[in-house]
Formats: structure tokens, sequence, C-alpha cells
């Protein structure tokens, strides 16, 4: 546990995950890799155990050390994350994320009426933790706290990941040029993996905020 008290325990794991993946990318075979963090396989599965975990963590270590309705909107925003891992932001039969779920009739006005509830109630958890801890966060993040540093670390994961999902994509879309395989086999394990690791990062950075908590006391 000592080790993840440590002030750069999350940048370290993000900067070993990444050349995990970049090893990955040169040493093993590049259409065995594509299929290993392809979605429902096994990287996207360790993903979403990694964030039932995280759930339960959240919710239940040192239960007195935090106050329980940032606890509760934590837990169930990293549930909206799970979800959305799991692709069940396409429950109702396109993804309630893209503009065209809005604009179009691709979904009824009773799915609409859903996925709005869906996403104010996640934008709300959102919004109530950072408006309530923003200043205190940012405080600690000059002091150089451990926790901060780690949820600024997971919010550049979370930003790079999200780049990196779209790239090759987005690249395809406005220039009509296909990335070769090999280019591909370097683009998504860096995104899996780094995916992979954001619960743990939540995980890290509450160990560290209880720490901190119990060290001022």
């Amino acid at each position: 546990m000592n080790i993840i008290k440590k002030q750069y325990s999350a940048l370290w794991l993000t900067i070993i995950t990444v050349l995990l993946a970049l090893l990955s990318s040169i040493f093993l075979d590049h259409e065995w890799l594509l299929d290993f963090v392809d979605e429902d396989h096994f990287v996207e599965n360790l993903t979403l155990v990694f964030y039932a975990i995280a759930i339960v963590f959240v919710l239940c270590y040192q239960f007195k050390a935090i106050k329980f309705s940032y606890r509760f909107s934590l837990a169930f925003v990293l549930f909206a994350m799970m979800a959305r891992e799991a692709d069940l932001h396409k429950v109702f039969g396109m993804s309630m994320l893209k503009i065209k779920f809005w604009l179009t009739n691709a979904a009824n006005l009773q799915s609409k009426a859903m996925a709005a509830v869906i996403i104010l109630v996640i934008l709300f958890a959102i919004f109530y933790i950072i408006l309530n801890n923003y200043k205190a966060w940012y405080q600690d993040l000059k002091q150089k706290e451990a926790y901060a540093i780690s949820v600024f670390i997971f919010f550049v994961v979370l930003v790079v990941s999200k780049i990196l999902d779209r790239s090759l994509n987005m690249i395809n879309e406005i220039t009509g040029w296909m990335a070769p395989r090999w280019m591909v086999a370097f683009q998504q394990p860096q995104e899996e993996y780094l995916e992979c690791i954001l619960p743990l990062l939540i995980m890290i950075a509450v160990v560290q905020y209880v720490a901190k908590k119990q060290r001022i006391k």
C-alpha cells in the first residue's frame, strides 16, 4: 500500500502502461495483438473487471474518511464509464453520445427522453464532485499532493485515450486515407491499455486522498 501512496505512483503506472503497449506493438504479431485488444476480447474485459473492482473499492474503502455523497457520485461516474466501455451507450440502437442520435430519426422520442435523463444524471454527478472540490484540488495540485497529481494524470490519460481512439478514424473520414495495419497495431494498444488503467488511477487517487486526510488530522 505504501508504494501506492507515493507522490508519482499514478505517473509511473501510466509510463509503464505506455511502454508495455509500445513493446507489445514492436515484438508481438500485429494480427494477434489487434485481436487481443479488440472489443469484447481480453483487454476490454479486463477493463470492465477493473471498473467493477473500482466501484466496490470507492464505496467501501475507509468508509468514514470520504463524504458519502462524494463517494456515491464517484462510484456512479465509474459505473457510467464501465457502461460506456461495455457499449451500453448504444442500448437505444445508436450511441446516445452521437449528434446523429439526437438530430435524426435514429431513435424515437421516448428513447431520446430516457437517454437525456441518463446523461443529465451522469453530468450532475460529475459536476457535483467538480464544483465542490476543484478549488481544494487545485490548491493541493500546486502543493504537489499525491492524490491531486493522480487526479490530474487521470484526466490526461482520459483525454489522450479518447484522442487516440478517434485519431485514425478522423483522418480516414476527412481525407479518405486508410491507415495500414502496422500503424493501427501501434495506435490501438496505446488507447486500450490506457483506458484499462483509468479505474486503477481512481483507486490510487482515493487511497492517496484518504492518506492525506489521515495525515493532517
